[in-house]
Order: C-alpha cells, then structure tokens, then sequence
C-alpha cells in the first residue's frame, strides 16, 4: 500500500489529518499534544456522533475534556463520517462504561461504528488492551465490516495506553519505517518516551506481562493484610509501601484483568489473573468490614454517623474500572450506614452535621485534600471526624 510519510515542515505545509475517536480524557491528551505540534487534529464525540476540530490555540485554552465539553454546542463540529474518511491516522479512545464481557461488546460496537467510515490508505492506532490474540479478532472485523485488507488498503497498529507507569509498547503488522509519519506521531504523543516497537503478538505478550508484573505485589499486599492484630497492623503502618497503597492504585487494573482473562487459553496463568479479580473485588468488602469493625470498638451506632467517600475520579477516562468499584464500595456501605456521601469538589463543612463523619480516602491526592479541611473543620471546634485511608491496612486518624 502506499506509504504515508510525514509532510509537515517550513518547506512543506502539508499536514496529516488525525482523528481521535472517543471524548476520553486519555483521548483528548492525544489530541492536544498533536494539535500543539502542528498536527491538523479532529476529536469525534461518539455519544453524537460529531468531530470537532482541535487547533493548537483550543489546546492551550482548555486543559481538560471536561472544559472542552461544557464549550462543544459552541465550537465548530462536523459529522463524523467526513472526519474519518479524510483521516490518515485514528486513535481509537472511546470511553468505555461496562465491565468484563460487557466490555468487549460495548468495545465492538464503537469500534464498527468507527470503520463504517474509514478511507483507503488511512492508519488505526487501536489503545484499548485487548488481552492476548484479540487484535486477531479486531482486524477479522475491521477487514469484515470494511471489505479492505491490512496491509494492502489499511494499516493497523496497537498501543494500548496504561493507566499507571507501565510505560508504551506499540505493535504493528508490518515494518514500520523511519519515514512514516506513526514514528512522528507516536513520539508527540508519548512526549519523547522510549518506545517499544514490534510484531503485534509480541507487543499482547509484553504489555500482559508488565500489567501482571505491576499489580500482583500490590494484589498480595492486600491479601497479607487481611486478618491480621492490631499490634501487628500498628508496626505495619510505618511502611510505606503499604500505607501509600490505596484502593484507587489497584480499581483500575480491573479492566485489563478482565480482557487478559477473556483471551489467556494456560490454565495456571487464567488460575493467577482470575484470582487476582476476585481479590481486587473483594478490595471494597474488606474496607466495609473494617469500617464496620472501627465502629463497634468506638461504641459507635450506625444510625449516629455518617460516612463520606473521598475519591476523585475522572468520569472521563477509557476504563470504567474505578467508577465501577467506587459503585461497590457505596452500594455496601449504605447496606450498614445508610447515609452514604460523596466529598467530590465541596468543602467537609458542606457535609459535616452532628453525627460522627467517617471519611474515607480513597487516593493518595484525596488524603492530601482531607488533610487541609480537617485543620478548618477543627479550627472551628467540630472535631468528630473519623478519617479512614482506604488501603491494606485501613488506617485510622482522629
């Protein structure tokens, strides 16, 4: 097929049109590290199926999606279709709000939303982990539903994007050469990061292995702490690697679990992954137990307090895993309070009322936030506040 190189200079003006599929905040850092490069970028909102036109000026007016959409009825849009079809490269970056299975159909009905619109010669950079031998599947359907071949009419290419600092692997089909504009590309956007570049099977296999290298030792720390005394939890809480380790560092490997578990075929290996799920999901049960067990040595009544989450969470991003689980952990903990809140951007003394507040804090920014109202909420003389940091341990300070 032909090869697109990247035409982009003071002596060549040509530029290649990008377009990032899906209003993610993962999605949008895409689109403005390209736009300030000088990239001729489109973001298509796939709930309206719009695109909407990202020049440089706009990526430094607005830093976040969220800003971004609160302006969209107001910015230049056009229908997604004219935006793909003229498109050399596509980020594929939707968000996506099922789990598990779910996942994967709502996945597959975005992604052939996206290539009914697809032009010849035209390049996709699929982000979304896929588990192992499930790009097979992805390009068996892109070629399918648009009656063109990879690596004749289209090329493709995978670069799932991690949540944590699992740094950035990108697989291709064929050769990629220094001369093609995906070198240019990937480099804006991983902001000059070593970049592993190789065969898309290799590329499954390394980014498995560093999701699995990465959250099993935190997976164990939680199961170590479970059922442990009090005087051994008091010495434990000096170490930082458990103190540090909040609920919010492990909710968003659940989505990558879940599409490893759906495509590993070794039996010992589905044991290890489909053991860590179960872990991580009992993560919430574990801090609701802890709660309920701070609460009794306290002599304090369920129906005298009331309890509020602490856990800033980017309604925005790819994965629904952190939303998923903040679900969770609500669900059960209005089962035994009842009067159940969300701290989000209000100040405690918003929430606060005469009955003892449970706080918990779910990351290690939301801890750092509590800790600054806490000095005004006691400099005020409301001092019954309980604050619980939502890791191994469940530390308490009050």
């Amino acid at each position: 097929m032909r090869v697109k190189a990247l035409l982009i200079s003071s002596h060549n003006p040509i530029r290649l049109k990008v377009v990032v599929y899906g209003l993610s905040t993962e999605g949008y850092n895409i689109a403005k590290s390209l736009s300030l490069k000088g990239f001729d970028v489109s973001m298509v909102d796939e709930s309206k199926g719009m695109a909407v036109s990202i020049r440089a000026e706009m990526a430094m007016a607005y830093s976040s999606v969220n800003a971004l959409m609160e302006d969209e009825p107001l910015l230049g849009l056009e229908p997604e279709g004219i935006a793909i079809a003229s498109a050399d490269y596509i980020f594929f970056t939707p968000k996506i709000r099922k789990v598990a299975h779910d996942a994967k159909v709502e996945i597959a009905g975005k992604f052939r939303s996206m290539i009914n619109h697809l032009g010849k010669d035209s390049s996709i950079i699929y982000c979304i982990p896929t588990g192992i031998g499930g790009n097979k599947e992805v390009m068996e359907v892109l070629e399918h539903v648009t009656n063109m071949k990879v690596n004749e009419d289209i090329n493709y290419y995978y670069m799932p994007i991690a949540t944590d600092a699992l740094g950035y692997v990108i697989g291709s089909t064929s050769i990629m050469r220094e001369d093609q504009g995906i070198y240019r590309i990937i480099e804006c956007v991983t902001d000059g990061s070593k970049i592993s570049m190789m065969d898309i099977q290799s590329a499954e296999i390394l980014y498995s292995n560093r999701v699995l290298s990465h959250y099993i030792p935190l997976i164990t720390a939680f199961e170590l702490c479970k059922n442990i005394s009090e005087d051994t939890r008091s010495i434990l809480r000096e170490e930082e690697g458990l103190r540090e380790l909040f609920i919010d560092d492990v909710a968003s490997s659940l989505f990558d679990l879940y599409m490893l578990a759906n495509s590993i075929e070794s039996a010992t290996l589905a044991h290890i992954i489909n053991n860590c799920i179960r872990s991580l999901e009992a993560y919430s049960k574990h801090i609701v137990d802890e709660v309920r067990l701070l609460l009794k040595k306290k002599d304090l009544r369920a129906s005298k307090c009331k309890i509020v989450i602490a856990w800033s969470i980017d309604s925005n991003e790819m994965r629904s895993s952190r939303t998923a689980m903040l679900s969770l952990l609500s669900s059960r903990l209005r089962d035994y309070v009842g009067d159940v809140d969300m701290l989000k951007g209000t100040s405690l003394l918003e929430v606060y009322d005469e009955r003892t507040l449970v706080i918990l804090a779910c990351s290690r920014a939301d801890y750092e936030r509590i800790k600054d109202y806490m000095d005004k909420v006691k400099s005020i003389g409301r001092d019954s506040i309980i604050v619980v940091k939502a890791n191994p341990l469940c530390e308490v300070i009050d």
